[in-house]
């Protein structure tokens, strides 16, 4: 695939094709930017085009690499994912097998270079599981102790899972489970989530009677549960 190195910017891939009819920038978390090209632009015709569109590529760059920060999203060799309590550096090395050292907060992987990234992807993933995990342990039972006690809410088992699909979930029995992937988001939000779910230890379903009392013991709940969807529960 053609690559333009923009100075300032980085790589930017460019996609000709025969449907496209204007050049179009674009971006995603994980996936890089680039830019669609019709057929006959020259390469000096977008170049320039890139250029007169820096002050956006600039600003929207830097938004995406925060979001990629905050949910993980892009793993990759240079990548920095920051959890609760420590930042997860990947880096290449010139050894032949995956090693990681930690360095105070700092946790850094070492990946091979002649590897693929994708073939070491898997492991990579993995290990920043067992990050969330073991913060997970560390952190949430305290936390969901510590509202239990001041809101007078009665719970079950509390366990954690690598889940996709939901943030928490609380059983007909008051079990609470909790998304290990919390460990990437602000503590107001984490604590969100945990009212939410020990909500339900009373209010079994999402009725007019559940948001009342998440209103009550949660002021202003509706702003973080709007700053929850803008997380993802994947890594």
């Amino acid at each position: 695939m053609e690559v333009i190195e923009l100075p300032g910017i980085g790589e930017i891939k460019v996609r000709r094709g025969a449907n496209i009819k204007y050049l179009r920038i674009r971006m995603a978390p994980g996936r890089g930017i680039w830019v669609s090209v019709p057929f006959g632009v020259s390469r000096k015709q977008v170049e320039r085009f890139l250029e007169d569109n820096r002050q956006w590529l600039v600003e929207n760059r830097k938004s995406m690499e925060v979001y990629e920060q905050d949910t993980g999203v892009g793993l990759q060799v240079g990548a920095e994912v920051k959890t609760k309590f420590h930042t997860l550096k990947i880096v290449s090395t010139s050894e032949s097998k995956p090693s990681y050292k930690i360095e105070g907060e700092v946790i850094v992987l070492a990946v091979p270079e002649r590897v693929e990234f994708s073939r070491v992807e898997k492991t990579v993933r993995q290990f920043l599981l067992e990050i969330y995990l073991l913060e997970s342990r560390r952190y949430l039972p305290g936390r969901v102790k510590y509202h239990a006690e001041k809101f007078g809410f009665k719970y079950g088992k509390l366990t954690f899972r690598n889940n996709i699909s939901n943030w928490g979930s609380c059983s007909f029995d008051n079990n609470i489970s909790l998304n290990i992937k919390l460990m990437k988001l602000p503590d107001e939000i984490i604590d969100y989530v945990i009212l939410h779910e020990l909500c339900h230890t009373v209010e079994k379903n999402h009725s007019a009677a559940f948001w009342k009392l998440v209103g009550q013991v949660c002021p202003g709940y509706a702003g973080l549960r709007s700053r929850l969807r803008k997380y993802n529960t994947r890594i």
